[in-house]
């Protein structure tokens, strides 16, 4: 097997970063946290925090779950991607803010080739939990406007391009776990 990427960030989203009604929301990356660990499972993420267990949104027994059918509990982003958001679009593209629940360091940026083939993210405890039926997270409207430095208005050719550019994986990936697991950084993601 070929390590591909190590984690280096942890974090789950307490709650929608896109609050409010349609066509008035803006995207608000505070409900994000950082955890020094995530219980991994079929259902999504939970944040093993010093204060407790917290919920991501997109896990399934979220109160206000995002999660669509169990695909997109879990989320992975290299960090490569936000050294070009960053150079495209200013310093505001700091790590995290995408709000991906893994933050991996990787030999450079990714496609959705790089996900193609059996992958397994290393546990706490020195197993393998595997990652199955990856997908791209594609950029929503308002994620687009924060990296252009604005917030609501129409949704003109400058949005348009942007979300173009932060497509085919820009933005980021989710994943299905099979199995459930503790992951922590320094996780290794291993392909093959």
């Amino acid at each position: 097997m070929e390590v591909i990427g190590t984690v280096v960030r942890l974090q789950v989203q307490r709650s929608r970063l896109k609050p409010g009604e349609r066509g008035h929301r803006v995207y608000d990356p505070s409900p994000l946290l950082d955890v020094p660990a995530l219980q991994v499972g079929p259902r999504g993420v939970v944040g093993q925090s010093p204060g407790g267990p917290v919920l991501d949104v997109h896990h399934a027994d979220h109160p206000d779950s995002r999660n669509v059918k169990l695909a997109n509990g879990l989320s992975l982003l290299p960090r490569a991607h936000y050294a070009r958001m960053g150079r495209t679009y200013g310093p505001h593209l700091v790590e995290g803010v995408a709000g991906e629940s893994l933050l991996l360091d990787t030999e450079g940026s990714w496609t959705f080739a790089d996900l193609v083939g059996p992958l397994h993210l290393e546990s706490a405890d020195g197993g393998l939990l595997a990652l199955v039926d990856p997908a791209v997270a594609s950029p929503c409207v308002e994620f687009s406007r924060f990296c252009l430095g604005r917030g609501v208005g129409p949704v003109d050719d400058e949005v348009q391009q942007a979300m173009a550019d932060l497509g085919d994986g820009v933005r980021g990936f989710y994943i299905r776990a099979d199995g459930s697991a503790r992951i922590e950084c320094g996780a290794r993601l291993f392909r093959g």
